[in-house]
């Protein structure tokens, strides 16, 4: 599912980019300006960069353990 409110809010008050944002960037789930605004960001902000990998981390831990799940678990 895309995200459908472009007037969503990509940075804090810090300047930095907000983590709802950051989570969806990861998940490639921003309208098309939106992630060019937040890889911009990226591309210069150590602090944000972190955080963008550590959002990669735990998506990646996420899509391994639902791998692992078995269909039959899930309806229990």
């Amino acid at each position: 599912m895309k995200a459908r409110n472009k007037d969503m809010r990509i940075f804090t008050k810090q300047r930095h980019v907000d983590e709802g944002a950051l989570g969806l960037h990861a998940l490639n789930d921003l309208p098309k300006s939106r992630r060019e605004q937040v890889a911009r960001h990226l591309s210069g902000c150590t602090h944000c960069r972190g955080r963008y990998r550590e959002a990669e981390e735990f998506i990646h831990v996420l899509r391994a353990a639902v791998k692992r799940t078995e269909p039959r678990a899930l309806l229990n």
